[in-house]
């Protein structure tokens, strides 16, 4: 083999290595990446007052519990909080503030899932999601067998 070919060849070989290399350095950085999103949102209970740390916009936004009402379950995701009380259900999203949704009258809680900005209710008689980016609650009535 000519000293041409060697030195091409090498050339080559050392180019297909650093492609290699930067394809998985890129691909592993994107996967980090979108598992990096910051915690934008955190909940402090004050008595009956909910207060929501708003790092994205540096603010406290609170909303009052009513006098007979109480906190059943709560949680955080990245940029989504939820209180579940006895009357009502509670989001709060990074850009829209509070919102909520009236509890339907025996209603019970079955299951609660948050990640990064979504929520997911689950009761007896719905199902609820709400977008902490938007600030919009959807919910669907659970149809039963018959």
């Amino acid at each position: 083999m000519s000293a041409t070919r060697k030195y091409f060849s090498s050339c080559l070989a050392l180019l297909l290595a650093v492609l290699a290399t930067s394809t998985w350095f890129f691909v592993s950085a994107a996967v980090e990446a979108s598992d990096a999103i910051p915690k934008q949102v955190s909940l402090i209970i004050n008595g009956k007052r909910l207060v929501a740390s708003n790092i994205r916009f540096s603010r406290f936004d609170e909303i009052n519990l009513g006098a007979q009402e109480r906190i059943e379950e709560q949680a955080e995701g990245k940029g989504v909080i939820v209180v579940i009380t006895n009357q009502r259900v509670i989001g709060y999203g990074i850009s829209a503030g509070w919102r909520d949704l009236k509890t339907q009258a025996g209603e019970k809680l079955e299951s609660l899932k948050v990640e990064d900005f979504a929520v997911f209710v689950t009761t007896d008689m719905r199902y609820l999601n709400f977008n902490g980016e938007t600030g919009v609650w959807g919910q669907r009535d659970r149809r039963t067998a018959r």
